[in-house]
């Protein structure tokens, strides 16, 4: 734990100089089968945030309970002074869970941003997570960001007016976005707070929007989410979560450091020609790096990509889509799944 906390005050340094370098939740009646009976009940605690609190801490407790003392030789008990906490121990994922690729297959929407809430998108909320797994939603995009502090939250931007005192020139430390609710209403989440989701729910995948598009500053980040699933010993669930990279050196950053098992390359930052070469170059490239999709812009689809995209072996996902029809003939011409504010399975599929 000691080695932990030195490496998260070496990610904030270096956070800090390449930042300066560079410019820059089932709800109550929700099936429990699949977790979430803890979280669905909220006896005895405040709000969502005291649960998810009371998690954290029981599951850091499980590696720090040390004996007081060791006896010698002659029995007098001899006191070590100031122990290091032990280390958690990683738990192993349950017989027969499903990993990402197979959530991922069977779904036809991701819920950008943890879904809509209240009208509200991209919001990133306990809430938000909670409401749509009632809906039926096993996948969902979440957007990372690094605190003050060098640790990884779940954020879309650092806006004004969402949380008090928070905005892009006053980006908090993880005790001041947890403590500050969003809207005042809405329960914010940090990475281990997602692990502790994973965990909970095992049938829930994500999908990371890291949003940093410099390489290096992306190391950093991941690495620091990596540190909290080891301090949770819950590096499992990464099995679970599906890493989005914006430029192939990215991913090839990512895979080198960390060796991810899935990936999906998403397009928006570095743009994308439109035609079936460039198309089939990009399938090709996945192909070949064991990514298992491509999400882009819902109006840079073309059906003609489809036969591409399954001579390769490679799924195709597009964004941002709220409108059923459209949704609807998207997935007729051969894309997987639509990332969506609001659309759910059941609403693609009223007869079903």
């Amino acid at each position: 734990m000691e080695k932990l906390h030195k490496q998260r005050k070496l990610f904030a340094v270096l956070l800090a100089a390449l930042l300066t370098l560079s410019g820059l939740i089932p709800l109550p009646g929700a099936s429990a089968a699949a977790g979430g009976e803890e979280l669905a009940g909220l006896a005895g605690a405040s709000s969502l945030r005291e649960l998810l609190d009371r998690r954290l801490a029981r599951r850091l407790a499980e590696g720090s309970a040390q004996t007081p003392g060791e006896a010698d030789e002659a029995g007098e008990a001899v006191q070590v002074e100031d122990p290091a906490p032990a280390a958690v121990p990683e738990k192993v994922p349950p017989a027969g869970s499903p990993s990402a690729t197979d959530i991922l297959a069977a779904a036809q929407t991701i819920a950008h941003g943890m879904g809509e809430i209240d009208g509200v998108t991209t919001l990133n909320c306990l809430e938000g997570f909670l409401e749509n797994y009632a809906k039926g939603v096993r996948v969902f995009e979440v957007d990372l960001r690094l605190t003050a502090d060098g640790r990884v939250v779940l954020r879309h931007d650092w806006r004004g007016g969402w949380q008090e005192g928070v905005n892009e020139s006053a980006i908090p430390t993880l005790e001041d976005f947890l403590a500050k609710p969003i809207l005042e209403k809405y329960t914010p989440l940090s990475f281990q707070d997602l692990l502790l989701l994973l965990d909970e729910y095992p049938d829930v995948a994500v999908i990371t929007d890291s949003k940093y598009t410099d390489t290096d500053v992306a190391v950093v980040q991941f690495g620091a989410m990596m540190a909290d699933a080891r301090e949770l010993g819950l590096s499992y669930v990464f099995d679970r979560i599906i890493v989005q990279f914006y430029s192939q050196d990215m991913r090839d950053a990512l895979h080198n450091a960390y060796g991810y098992s899935h990936y999906i390359y998403t397009l928006y930052n570095e743009g994308f020609g439109g035609t079936e070469d460039a198309f089939r170059t990009l399938a090709a490239y996945c192909a070949k790096n064991g990514v298992e999709g491509i999400t882009m812009w819902d109006s840079w689809w073309k059906p003609a990509f489809a036969p591409i995209a399954q001579e390769y072996g490679v799924r195709v996902y597009v964004h941002t889509v709220n409108d059923p029809a459209p949704a609807r003939e998207l997935l007729a011409s051969g894309v997987s799944a639509v990332y969506s504010d609001s659309l759910t399975g059941a609403e693609l599929n009223p007869g079903a």
